[in-house]
């Protein structure tokens, strides 16, 4: 049992990492909010050094999540300082404290793969360019810079995680809808509940998504495993999450498939992840647990989607 402190854990994904984590390790949270669990916590902004300072005294590793997620209200001004300033305060007062690991957590938008800047190659791993455009995408480019130099030192273990979409149980029949209008059925055929969060974002051709439940596993492995290294490292779910053939879908939104697209990987597989988490899986010894049939499932039950065809035909 190790003593971990989890910047931002009251979020959407610092939840689901908590109740990972909090299980098998003694958990100090450090939010501007308070969390919902019964656990230890101070409320501190990471751009605040010294109300945040003594959150790290006694801590034997840091799981850094606060930060400024890409649908915040926030100005490019205010995604750079929070994300870019208020990490480096994180690690800058973890090594100060003797940390021994942080885990950070970036974000597949550090590589901006859009229409603006397709994949050169499939699938894509963590040597494929970046070229963020947005303000939020160059603050995890720049947090992942960040990262690296403290890792350099040498006298912190620093691994770097990049999650795709993690997708909340409370936004799936949304996505389900949504997506329904682009690719066709299939639809929900559960009414979508008042509780459950709208989700109005069109996700583009990469289809790239992670449970919440898969994403909180895989920080749990960055911490338990031995000698991770680095990275950075995919966290993504082994499918896309529509009904489409991957490449399909990239040649749709993307154009032209590029010359190097693994033919024998999506030909085993259609619906399969642009992202390589072979490597992750190597490394942190995760690998996801849920594919798009799973959660709905979950979730839905075995007859949640209005469609003549079964769950195991729409995704294989």
């Amino acid at each position: 049992m190790a003593r971990i402190l989890v910047t931002g854990g009251a979020g959407r994904l610092g939840r689901h990492v908590v109740a990972e984590i909090s299980p098998h390790h003694d958990v100090t949270v450090l939010d501007h909010i308070a969390p919902a669990a019964d656990l230890p916590s101070i409320q501190a902004s990471i751009l605040d050094r010294d109300a945040m300072a003594p959150a790290f005294k006694g801590q034997e590793m840091v799981i850094h999540l606060a930060a400024h997620d890409a649908d915040a209200d926030a100005s490019e001004n205010g995604f750079i300082r929070t994300n870019v300033e208020g990490t480096f305060n994180v690690f800058d007062l973890a090594r100060q404290a003797g940390i021994s690991r942080l885990v950070h957590c970036s974000s597949v938008a550090a590589l901006n793969i859009s229409d603006e800047n397709p994949p050169e190659y499939l699938p894509i791993d963590r040597d494929h360019p970046c070229r963020p455009t947005g303000a939020y995408g160059l603050s995890k480019q720049m947090g992942e810079q960040v990262a690296r130099r403290f890792a350099m030192f040498g006298d912190m273990e620093v691994v770097c995680l990049r999650p795709t979409l993690v997708v909340y149980d409370w936004i799936i029949h949304t996505l389900i809808t949504t997506s329904a209008t682009i690719d066709g059925p299939p639809v929900p055929a559960v009414p979508r509940k008042p509780e459950w969060q709208g989700y109005d974002e069109i996700i583009p051709g990469s289809r790239s998504w992670v449970s919440g439940l898969d994403a909180g596993r895989a920080f749990r492995a960055a911490v338990e495993c031995s000698a991770p290294g680095f990275g950075p490292w995919f966290i993504a779910a082994s499918d896309n999450h529509t009904h489409l053939p991957t490449l399909q879908l990239v040649e749709r939104e993307f154009g032209p498939l590029p010359q190097d697209h693994a033919s024998e990987r999506f030909e085993a597989d259609p619906r399969a992840s642009i992202y390589d988490i072979a490597p992750t899986t190597a490394a942190l010894g995760w690998e996801p647990w849920e594919r798009w049939a799973d959660v709905i499932t979950r979730l839905f039950g075995p007859d949640g989607i209005d469609d003549p065809r079964s769950l195991e035909e729409l995704y294989p």
